[in-house]
């Protein structure tokens, strides 16, 4: 049946046709996206959303998780992470992250993550924007690393590792050279050396006062960094506690780079939420959460307690406190919706402003 026969039949007319329509949303690219960010401080508003997590301001459901292997036998999934942030007199932000991805995809030319993000009308709920949210996804990462080193009392760092050279590690490599003053020295590694040699071309391109080495193995790269990266595809974990510098700091933004050894040994651990990790045995922090070999804050059991989330760092209701001369800090953000939300909020508003997107009608 064609559509015009269809507005045709009784029932069509009479019941769907008659219900009114569904109402304008603007649809932002990833060019539009951009313009918006270069007007934007996104560490600054995912800084406050982390605050307002904290405080109780916020709505975090729980992630829905598809995973499938494609025909190559690659590892496939989508993520759907709602979230809202409802400040003290401020405008609510509601809304939720697509992110979809798969390992195969930079073979084939593609980023390996990709999708959209969805802001809802808080007066009706209905999708006031479809916004392009891979760029997004990949400063909101790094900001909330950045906020987690600094609020670790780790930015006084002069050499960086990072593992993994794709989107994630460029983002995370260029936002820490720009807001870390002290930065000098960078090491890169990657599973395929041209992605890392690509990244360091890059580096020595746009920011020359830095001098950049790709080396052969995570371990070369790990030797002297006083911050390290770890955004690879990694499944399982590899790196192990002798591999880091005493009193590093670790951001484990990957799947699983960290053994579990790593992690139980650190002398100081953040997440971003606890009940996110315990929730997602998928990664290793989470599994070990399940176990009860590590524990939420403040916990008298007998498991290793987190020591504090970032959100706690940064509103200052916590001190970070130096690990060991021995040990070394370890930064597990697992990623929550809300900081999307409200980058995503900011970005319709700033688009808005500056009369961008594409207005339809769904």
């Amino acid at each position: 049946m064609s559509t015009e026969e269809l507005t045709r039949t009784p029932w069509f007319t009479a019941g769907l046709r008659g219900l009114g329509g569904a109402g304008p949303v603007l649809l932002i690219s990833r060019d539009e996206v951009a313009r918006c960010l270069a007007l934007l401080d996104p560490v600054a508003i995912v800084r406050e959303a982390l605050v307002d997590h904290h405080a109780g301001r916020t709505v975090l459901p729980a992630e829905a998780y598809l995973r499938w292997d494609n025909d190559q036998g690659a590892y496939t999934r989508s993520i759907a992470m709602p979230g809202g942030v409802v400040r003290d007199g401020g405008p609510a932000a509601y809304g939720m992250k697509i992110i979809n991805a798969s390992v195969s995809n930079p073979a084939a030319g593609l980023e390996r993550a990709g999708g959209v993000g969805l802001c809802f009308d808080p007066q009706t709920a209905r999708i006031s924007a479809i916004i392009e949210i891979g760029l997004i996804s990949s400063v909101r990462t790094a900001a909330v690393s950045l906020v987690g080193v600094q609020a670790a009392g780790h930015a006084d760092a002069t050499c960086l590792a990072v593992l993994g050279c794709g989107t994630q590690g460029g983002t995370h490599l260029f936002l820490l050279a720009d807001r870390l003053p002290g930065l000098r020295r960078v090491a890169l590694h990657d599973a395929e050396p041209a992605a890392a040699a690509a990244l360091a071309e890059r580096v020595r391109r746009h920011r020359p006062g830095i001098e950049v080495a790709v080396l052969p193995d995570a371990r070369s790269a790990l030797r002297d960094a006083e911050l390290v990266v770890t955004a690879t595809t990694a499944d399982d974990g590899y790196l192990p506690p002798d591999w880091i510098r005493p009193g590093a700091a670790v951001v484990n933004v990957s799947l699983a780079d960290l053994t579990a050894e790593a992690l139980l040994q650190a002398g100081r651990l953040y997440v971003d939420d606890v009940e996110l990790v315990e929730q997602n045995p998928r990664r290793p922090l989470g599994r070990l959460m399940q176990q009860g070999l590590v524990t939420a804050p403040g916990s008298t059991g007998g498991g290793r307690p987190i020591d504090a989330t970032i959100g706690a760092l940064a509103a200052g209701a916590v001190t970070a406190a130096p690990p060991a001369p021995t040990s070394y800090t370890v930064i597990n953000p697992f990623g929550m919706g809300v900081l999307d939300v409200a980058l995503l909020d900011a970005i319709r508003r700033a688009a808005t402003g500056l009369g961008l997107g594409t207005e339809v009608a769904l």
